[in-house]
């Protein structure tokens, strides 16, 4: 139908504010559609374009706006921070020499673990689709209001990630600027010290192996420079006297490990975001849902179509190859991976949201013919879709109503062509 010729049309609606205004447009307009009341004011017109009634949905609806201000005063926050940090990292011992250690430490060593460890937890980590164990993700939620969106997390949580990683990038960039504002007006003098490391050589070693990232831009710190800057406390060191290059290691560093994994990871924190919304928008049937209400066609009764579907062909579902899901069949006797619509739809949305809901073998949902497709199966097969590359629909059952057969077909057969999903008929071996 039209919505899916327009599909491309209707990203861009979403999209004309940005890739944040497009996130909450979209939950708003699904939270919308979710409670029922479709039907628009002055939108009896069934002439009108997609875009026309979204545009018309755009005016009329109320908006639960999240709370933008308080992550701008929080981005403020963590610039003033990183500023601070570094100006008391230079001016912490007054006159004396800075032990290059502590700025390494602070702003190249720690975000670089830091950076490691949100790349896991947001790409790799099997919790990446849930608040549990994110206390800082659902202090975020509750101080931006987000609540209401909560039972859209497979999108909610990629922004937050991303606003996450943004505010550390914030961090870095506002410790690089104070330094070279510090630096511009004031002269500060670098050395080191270890109570474990009494070689230079070692020092030397260590610090060839930390510059190696930009050595050919560069030099790392020679014997020379190590040797004349090491601070003895028993002798203690005149500060005039000492060479500036350090200066130039520590920058290196704060730029190779404390800011450029973090831009790389928001980068790509911000493409996974925008691919996943994009995706939601083109393979949701909400737009859809939207468009045919508006034209006084809330649905239509499989029954009475014209439409000539074809017959579903056979499949078999004890066998070793599938991969079996049932749909409110609890007592089912098939060897299966999970049974969904039984449980309560946090439960599902969660295993869904999980890695244990990508399969290896292609994904039969096995349902009764006598139940009534129903909008949760398809989203779940949806979200099934979303990580599984063959996933099909089947119809079987062990006792079948010979007299509700051919009327239960119809149905499912008109519900697979309405969501594009394949059917099939089930059978043992």
């Amino acid at each position: 139908m039209a919505v899916t010729r327009s599909q491309k049309q209707i990203v861009s609606f979403f999209f004309k504010g940005g890739a944040t205004s497009a996130l909450f447009l979209w939950l708003e307009f699904r939270l919308f559609v979710a409670q029922k009341k479709l039907k628009l004011d002055g939108a009896d017109a069934p002439s009108l374009s997609v875009l026309q009634y979204l545009n018309q949905w755009q005016q009329q609806a109320s908006f639960v706006v999240p709370a933008r201000w308080f992550l701008i005063l929080l981005n403020a926050v963590v610039a003033l921070i990183g500023f601070g940090a570094m100006a008391g990292v230079l001016n912490v011992g007054g006159e004396h020499v800075v032990n290059i250690w502590v700025p390494l430490a602070m702003f190249a060593f720690l975000p670089l673990i830091m950076t490691l460890s949100s790349a896991y937890f947001s790409l790799v980590s099997g919790n990446k689709q849930q608040l549990s164990g994110h206390p800082w993700l659902t202090f975020l939620v509750a101080k931006l209001n987000l609540t209401p969106y909560l039972a859209y997390k497979s999108l909610l949580l990629p922004w937050l990630f991303l606003q996450s990683q943004i505010l550390a990038l914030v961090f870095s960039l506002s410790a690089l600027l104070s330094f070279f504002v510090l630096a511009t007006f004031q002269d500060y003098h670098f050395g080191w010290s270890s109570t474990l490391i009494a070689d230079n050589n070692i020092m030397v070693q260590i610090m060839a192996k930390i510059s190696l990232p930009w050595h050919w831009l560069v030099a790392a710190p020679t014997t020379e420079l190590i040797e004349q800057t090491r601070i003895v406390t028993q002798v203690g060191v005149s500060a005039e006297h000492l060479p500036q290059r350090w200066w130039t290691t520590l920058v290196m560093a704060i730029v190779v490990y404390g800011l450029l994994p973090r831009l790389m990871l928001s980068l790509a924190l911000r493409q996974k975001f925008i691919g996943q919304l994009k995706a939601s928008i083109m393979n949701n049937a909400d737009v859809e849902q939207f468009v045919i209400a508006q034209q006084h066609q809330l649905s239509r009764n499989p029954l009475a179509s014209e439409d000539e579907f074809p017959q579903p062909e056979s499949v078999i579902v004890d066998s070793e190859d599938v991969a079996v899901i049932t749909w409110q069949q609890s007592a089912s006797n098939l060897k299966r991976i999970k049974n969904l619509g039984s449980d309560d739809w946090l439960v599902d949305d969660a295993w869904l949201s999980s890695e244990q809901s990508q399969l290896n073998n292609p994904v039969l949902v096995v349902v009764d013919p006598m139940q009534t497709p129903t909008g949760e199966l398809a989203d779940c097969i949806q979200a099934l879709q979303q990580k599984n590359k063959s996933v099909t629909l089947v119809l079987f059952s062990e006792q079948v109503d010979e007299g509700r057969q051919d009327t239960q077909l119809k149905s499912w057969q008109f519900f697979a062509q309405r969501y594009q999903i394949v059917l099939q008929q089930g059978m043992l071996k």
